[in-house]
């Protein structure tokens, strides 16, 4: 028989951040309930940081929110692309202009796990936004 376990662990500020970002940006373009419940949640997570005594910089979150949202709207021009235009070169430029924002990301948040000291950098090779 198997056994199931679960394994609870904190989640580091910088992964927190961005996926904080990212819900705001489905909140503001969807509206959907349950992001509006996790917005909340992953605030009152940033909270805790900040009642432990953590510096959680409003630069950090308005820099990956920034960054999520030009990936957002780069993706949403490419699937219109395809979808209706079809242009190959126009859809490549875009793909190619998402990786260098993925590439942004990236050092985003690698330089909260840097400031904080807590989390894992985000280490890439051979993969396209390296």
């Amino acid at each position: 028989k198997l056994i199931k376990a679960r394994l609870f662990m904190e989640i580091p500020p910088a992964e927190i951040i961005d996926r904080m970002s990212i819900v705001q940006l489905k909140v503001e373009r969807i509206g959907n309930e349950e992001s509006k419940i996790e917005l909340d949640i992953l605030k009152k997570e940033i909270e805790n940081f900040r009642n432990k005594g953590m510096e959680i910089k409003n630069e950090w979150l308005e820099e990956l929110y920034n960054i999520n949202k030009e990936e957002w709207d780069l993706l949403g021009e490419m699937n219109e692309e395809r979808e209706k235009n079809k242009d190959l070169s126009k859809i490549v430029e875009l793909y190619l202009r998402t990786e260098q924002v993925n590439k942004k990301r990236a050092q985003a948040k690698n330089k909260i796990v840097e400031e904080t000291g807590i989390g894992f950098k985000e280490i890439k090779k051979n993969h396209p936004s390296a």
